[in-house]
């Protein structure tokens, strides 16, 4: 199987987006970065040395390989496809600090990257992967879904820290409020806020692909959780997103956390597939 690296997202998708396309909502991570990077290229974005995105394929479109620094490499195909890619990226001196990718793709990937690079990982997180088509009722509590403004960066940019220690890595303070201020002012970021007019829990609009749009950054204060807030953003977040003209909503859960889970099929989200992120650095 040959493959071949692309520089331009915008030539990526359009030789990748038939195969994507065939399970959007599965693929939803590369069709929604690659539809960012298009975003990037219109504006002719420069990038810091050793932050260009990474693109490749197979020359059948079938098997794809995508990756933004300092994040994992994103992989999508068929498992038969695996050898001749891990034995590409090898000859290219192509390294990464980690895979994500469908369950059983992954694990294949890494048990032949393991073999030919003798570099040892583990697993980061187990993910399921949801998609929404319709809200169901679900009981919610008294409140109002807002989109943030300007005043509440500082506490954004609070949560933000707080989810990524919580359900993520850490990142610095800078780091979560440059991530805050440019989702405020791009309004992808929603608070839910109680009859008393307290945030009480957050939700973001995040990638878009052709039909859908993902949902991301669900996170709730200790103080309010288990009273229902976060069933209450995510379904007003979710619903929101439908009336705005998307067929669907998609979004990622930790497989380990029962919750997450429970709360986002109560309100309707059903699975799509499971996945995997795989770090590498680490001795077994």
């Amino acid at each position: 199987m040959a493959l071949r690296k692309f520089d331009s997202p915008r030539e990526f998708l359009h030789y990748t987006e038939a195969f994507l396309e065939e399970r959007e909502a599965a693929h939803n991570l590369p069709l929604g970065l690659l539809r960012r990077l298009i975003k990037d290229e219109d504006v002719n974005k420069k990038y810091e040395n050793r932050k260009a995105p990474f693109m490749a394929v197979s020359t059948n479109g079938r098997f794809c390989m995508l990756q933004t620094p300092p994040f994992n490499l994103i992989i999508a195909g068929k498992e038969e496809g695996v050898p001749d890619a891990v034995s590409w990226l090898v000859n290219q001196g192509i390294d990464m600090p980690g895979v994500t990718g469908e369950k059983e793709l992954t694990f294949a990937f890494i048990d032949e990257w393991e073999k030919q690079t003798k570099k040892k990982g583990k697993p980061f997180m187990r993910q399921r992967i949801y998609k929404l088509e319709k809200v169901r009722d679900v009981i919610r509590k008294n409140g109002t879904l807002t989109v943030a403004k300007k005043e509440d960066l500082s506490l954004i940019t609070e949560w933000v820290q707080l989810f990524h220690k919580e359900a993520l890595t850490p990142i610095s303070k800078s780091e979560a409020e440059d991530f805050a201020g440019k989702s405020i002012e791009q309004r992808t970021i929603y608070l839910w806020k109680n009859e008393n007019d307290v945030p009480v829990s957050m939700a973001k609009k995040a990638r878009e692909t052709k039909n859908g749009v993902s949902v991301s950054l669900v996170y709730t204060p200790d103080e309010y959780k288990r009273e229902g807030y976060a069933t209450s953003c995510v379904a007003a977040l979710s619903e929101h997103l439908l009336n705005e003209g998307y067929s669907f909503c998609c979004l990622y859960t930790d497989l380990d956390n029962p919750v997450s889970n429970s709360i986002y099929t109560k309100i309707g989200y059903v699975p799509v597939a499971d996945s995997i992120d795989y770090r590498f650095g680490w001795d077994n």
